[in-house]
C-alpha cells in the first residue's frame, strides 16, 4: 500500500468516526433522553418548592389549645424533611369556606368535620382506612384526629353514673353534631332533654344543678382544671367527632406533597402528640393519665356518619335522635339505617 492510499483510507475512517460521534450527540439530545425517560419509576418523587395551602374548619369542639396550633407544629416538623415545601395552616370559619369554595377559591387540603359541603376531593394515597371517609375501597376523607362522648354525672345529685332512665338531662351539641345518638345507642332513654351550644351547657352544669351533662372530650378538660367534682363514662357505639382531610388541588405535583404530609399527619410519631391538643387518634393510642380521657382513647370501632351527609340530612337527624332519645324506636331504626 502505497503512502498516498493509507492516507486517503485514514480520511475515510476519520469522517465515518465523526459521522457517528455527531450521530450519537443528536441521538442523546432528541431522541435518547426521551427513551431514558421512559425508564422512570412513576413513583420518583417529583421536584416541588412552594406553598401548599392547608385549610382548618373548626365544625366542633376540641380539646385544649387549637387544632390549627397543632398542624403548624405538624408542618414545620414536615418542611425541616422536605426543602423548599412550605405548609401554610390558616383558620376558616364553616361558612367562610363554603363562600371562598362556591366562589372558586380552593385550598390545596381541608381539614374539616361535619357540616361542610364542597366537591372536588381526590383520592387519598394512603393505609389508613376509615368508613366514613371512603366510597367503595377509595378513600376521600381521612380522619386525622377526633373528639368522642361522654355522659357526665354531678355526684352531689346523683350516684347512678349510667341510669336507663334519665329524667333530665343536658346536651351539648355544636350545629350539626350528633351527641343523642351516641345517646340512643346506649339503650338510655331521657324525659326532660335541653340541648345548649357548648360553652352554655357547660356553665349550666358548673352551676350545679344539673344530675347528668351528655357532653364531650372539651368538657372533660374544662372539669378537670375547674377541679369540679365529676363522675363520666364514654359512650361507646357511636362518634361523629371526626377532623378530617381531604385533597383537593388539581395540581399533580402539588398532589403527591398534599398526600405526603396527610400520611404524615397520620404517621404514629405525629399521632402520639395529640395528646397536647386533648384529642383521640383512630389508629394509635394516645397516652393519657386521666382515667376518663384514657379510656375514650381505647375505644374504636364506632359506627358513625358518613362524611358526605348534606346538613339538611344532618338537621334532619338531629330531629330524629330527639325522638329515638325520648324512646322512639322507630326513629332509632331509621337512624340506625343510616349509620356506617
Amino acid at each position: 500500500m502505497c503512502l498516498f492510499e493509507y492516507i486517503i483510507i485514514m480520511r475515510i475512517v476519520r469522517i465515518i468516526l465523526a459521522v457517528i460521534i455527531v450521530f450519537s450527540c443528536v441521538f442523546t439530545a432528541f431522541i435518547g433522553k426521551n427513551k431514558i425517560a421512559e425508564g422512570v419509576e412513576l413513583e420518583e418523587i417529583p421536584q416541588y418548592k412552594g406553598i401548599i395551602t392547608f385549610w382548618q374548619i373548626d365544625t366542633f369542639e376540641g380539646g385544649v389549645s387549637s387544632r390549627r396550633q397543632f398542624l403548624l407544629k405538624a408542618a414545620s416538623m414536615y418542611e425541616k424533611n422536605n426543602d423548599g415545601v412550605l405548609i401554610m395552616v390558616t383558620n376558616h370559619t364553616l361558612e367562610g369556606a363554603e363562600n371562598s369554595l362556591k366562589n372558586g377559591k380552593y385550598p390545596d387540603i381541608i381539614s374539616f368535620g361535619a357540616g361542610l359541603e364542597f366537591s372536588g376531593a381526590s383520592t387519598i394515597l394512603t393505609d389508613k382506612k376509615f368508613a366514613g371517609g371512603m366510597i367503595g375501597d377509595k378513600t376521600y376523607f381521612v380522619p386525622w384526629c377526633r373528639g368522642g362522648y361522654t355522659l357526665i354525672s354531678n355526684p352531689s345529685l346523683t350516684e347512678e353514673v349510667k341510669p336507663s332512665k334519665i329524667d333530665k338531662l343536658l346536651v351539648s351539641s355544636a350545629t350539626y353534631t350528633q351527641p343523642l345518638i351516641a345517646l340512643s345507642l346506649e339503650n338510655i332513654i331521657a324525659s326532660d332533654i335541653e340541648v345548649k351550644p357548648p360553652m352554655d351547657a357547660y356553665i349550666k352544669f358548673v352551676a350545679g344543678k344539673t344530675p347528668y351533662f351528655l357532653a364531650t372530650q372539651r368538657d372533660i378538660h374544662r372539669l378537670n382544671n375547674r377541679g369540679m367534682e365529676y363522675n363520666a363514662v364514654p359512650l361507646n357505639n357511636f362518634c361523629d367527632l371526626y377532623q378530617y382531610a381531604s385533597v383537593i388541588t388539581t395540581d399533580q405535583v402539588k398532589n403527591y406533597y398534599a398526600n405526603d404530609f396527610i400520611n404524615f399527619l397520620l404517621s404514629e410519631r405525629v399521632q402520639k402528640k395529640l395528646s397536647d391538643i386533648g384529642m383521640f387518634s383512630c389508629f394509635d393510642q394516645v397516652e393519657y393519665t386521666d382515667e376518663t380521657l384514657f379510656n375514650m382513647q381505647k375505644l374504636n370501632g364506632f359506627l358513625t356518619i358518613s362524611a358526605f351527609t348534606q346538613k339538611n340530612k344532618l338537621l334532619e337527624l338531629q330531629e330524629l335522635s330527639m325522638l329515638s332519645a325520648k324512646g322512639d324506636l322507630g326513629a332509632l331504626n331509621k337512624i340506625k339505617n343510616i349509620l356506617i
